[in-house]
């Protein structure tokens, strides 16, 4: 991996865990190892060949996806269709997502490094560790997890067929030639030959698929939280505050002010991927939701796993965002509930001009489209269940 001499010292560093308390390195070190796997660099140098020849490839998967999908373009084959439409759409969501991401890389580690320098210096005060340790350790799980739990479940959906291959051929001595994804290619897979090549480049495919989406939102669990970690650290300061001296209540609000950037850098890093997952999440519910209700039985295990999935992942990302938008607007609480009324007017209009910039939350949002929390959430599966309705309303299998 290309970095600075500056980006490779903070890569190397290694700080204890204190009190227990997993340090920035430790949870960020699987989204560094992640982007110098996938070729994009830290510092401004060019991205590598390497991102590109992936994208390529996962690129060209959904071009055979894609034309499968025109192909089968038919009344009769429409509940079949919006079966294939989420594998299809969550390859594209990958590609839309990684994208922004790469080209902001390096607002997002410098962005990272800030958060590093603030949380080793929340983490050495006892006291403010207490406030955040919590939501570290949560937040180390949550991402340990979530890349182990879809890196089983892309090996599982990967390598299920040719032991599924294998089990037809031992039960009827026929072979047959399936592949994980409906595709189409410009020549026969019905030879082993052709067959081991196609299959070796889908599972390629789907495991850059899965690296690139878990690497942008473990990305995005991780900096939302931190800066969340930024705001309730500064709102149990003001609420802790005893006459405070007139340089003491100037530096609460550079931190105030810093914090507030570090939420602007946040909604230009993620709002497009923001974006892409609502609307695209939106197509996904409401294909999954019309294949559960209408197709065939034989789909329900297999469409209810796809549809948990997805509605896991936009709910998080709601979850995120609504904490943000909590933590940011709870300065000003803690502003009311401190000893104000006991301090000096310097001091109020400090104090004033702090909670006057609370007033208005910080949001992320989904390009201005939406913004991202709670009620976002449900605008979305709302968003969903009306196309569901139409789609229900203008299909009608007994005409076909």
């Amino acid at each position: 991996m290309i970095a600075t001499t500056r980006s490779s010292t903070i890569t190397t560093r290694k700080r204890p865990t204190i009190m227990g308390t997993p340090t920035f390195q430790d949870v960020f070190k699987q989204i560094r190892a992640n982007f110098s796997l996938m070729g994009v660099p830290e510092d401004k140098t060019k991205i590598s060949v390497k991102f590109y020849l992936m994208a390529m490839s996962l690129t060209l998967i959904l071009v055979e996806e894609a034309s499968f999908f025109v192909s089968k373009m038919a009344p009769e084959n429409f509940l079949e269709l919006t079966g294939l439409a989420p594998c299809l759409c969550v390859g594209i969501l990958s590609i839309l997502k990684i994208v922004p991401v790469a080209m902001k890389r390096v607002t997002v580690f410098s962005l990272a490094e800030r958060l590093e320098k603030l949380s080793a210096e929340i983490l050495n005060d006892p006291m403010q560790t207490d406030v955040v340790r919590h939501d570290i350790s949560l937040l180390q799980t949550l991402i340990k997890y979530y890349f182990v739990l879809n890196a089983v479940l892309i090996s599982v959906y990967n390598f299920s067929t040719p032991l599924y291959i294998l089990y037809h051929y031992i039960m009827t001595k026929e072979e047959i030639f399936n592949l994980p994804y409906a595709i189409i290619v410009p020549f026969s897979t019905e030879r082993w030959t052709t067959w081991t090549l196609v299959y070796v480049h889908s599972i390629i495919s789907g495991f850059i698929c899965v690296l690139f989406f878990t690497t942008v939102d473990a990305l995005y669990f991780i900096l939302t939280s931190y800066v969340c970690n930024i705001f309730a650290v500064l709102s149990e300061e003001i609420k802790n505050l005893e006459k405070p001296t007139y340089d003491t209540l100037v530096k609460i609000v550079k931190k105030h002010l810093t914090a507030l950037e570090l939420a602007d850098d946040l909604e230009a890093i993620f709002t497009l991927p923001n974006f892409f997952n609502v609307v695209v999440g939106s197509i996904e519910i409401c294909a999954l939701g019309f294949n559960l209700m209408i197709g065939d039985w034989s789909n329900v295990p297999g469409c209810m796993l796809f549809i948990f999935s997805v509605l896991f992942q936009l709910f998080v990302m709601s979850v995120f965002g609504e904490n943000l938008i909590r933590a940011s607007t709870e300065i000003g609480e803690s502003v009311y509930a401190c000893d104000w009324y006991k301090m000096n007017r310097q001091s109020k209009k400090l104090l004033l001009l702090v909670m006057t910039r609370s007033r208005v939350p910080k949001r992320l949002t989904a390009f201005k489209y939406s913004v991202i929390c709670y009620e976002g959430f449900t605008a979305m599966i709302s968003t969903s269940w009306s196309y569901f309705t139409i789609l229900r309303t203008v299909y009608s299998p007994e005409e076909q």
